[in-house]
Order: structure tokens, then sequence, then C-alpha cells
């Protein structure tokens, strides 16, 4: 029941050297997973680039998709590094569009949990 909650389930957090890029520029940090109170085992991760325009999110392009059949165990911590060419075409970040970093773990009962990261586009 908790994990349908969410309460004490694993966590992922993208941690990125630097939320401020420049179209076709390269992106690099890490992924972390935290085990939460309980065993998990996980199916996979994914990580989507999404625009965000007139207030409606859309996926832009799948950056990531890692599978696996791993355990996180509670109180675990895991690293998995991450980088990413931007695309030169995105135009850049303003108020009327944003962008984000959209990161999923994926368990093996489907549950899912979700970080996302905002991110600025210079040209």
């Amino acid at each position: 029941m908790f994990s349908y909650l969410k309460v004490g389930s694993p966590k992922v957090d993208l941690v990125l050297h630097a939320n401020k890029i420049e179209t076709g520029g390269h992106l690099s940090g890490s992924f972390h997973l935290y085990g939460g109170w309980f065993t998990q085992k996980i199916k996979r991760l994914e990580c989507d680039l999404v625009q965000v325009s007139g207030g409606k999110a859309q996926v832009i392009q799948p950056v990531t998709t890692v599978l696996m059949s791993d355990v996180i165990e509670s109180g675990d911590q895991k690293e998995f590094p991450f980088r990413y060419l931007v695309p030169e075409s995105l135009k850049p970040t303003d108020e009327n569009c944003t962008y984000r970093l959209q990161t999923k773990i994926v368990f093996e009962d489907d549950i899912q949990t979700l970080d996302h990261d905002d991110l600025i586009v210079i040209t």
C-alpha cells in the first residue's frame, strides 16, 4: 500500500553540473538513486527533454533510457553518469518557453517516481 502512495519509495535526483546551456552544448551530471523504506526492484530509468510553452508540457526528445534489473535496498545510494548533447534546433528559454529534464524510475510493479530539473537554454 505504501508504494502506491509513494511514501517511503526510492527517489531519483538528476544532479547537473550546470543548468544553463548553449544549444549544441554538452550537459553532464549524474543520476542519484536513493533507497526507500523497502527493497524495490527497478525496471528502468528514463529521462526526457520537456518543453513547456503556453502552459502545456510536451516531450521534445527522449534523452536516455537505462534498462535494468537492479534492486535498491533500504538506505542504498547509487549513482549513474549522465551526458547529453543539447539539440542546436532549440529556441532559447524565455518567458513563453521553458525546458526541463524529466527523470523517472519505473519499478517492477510499474509504480513511478519522478524528478525534474529546469534548464536555461541560450544561444
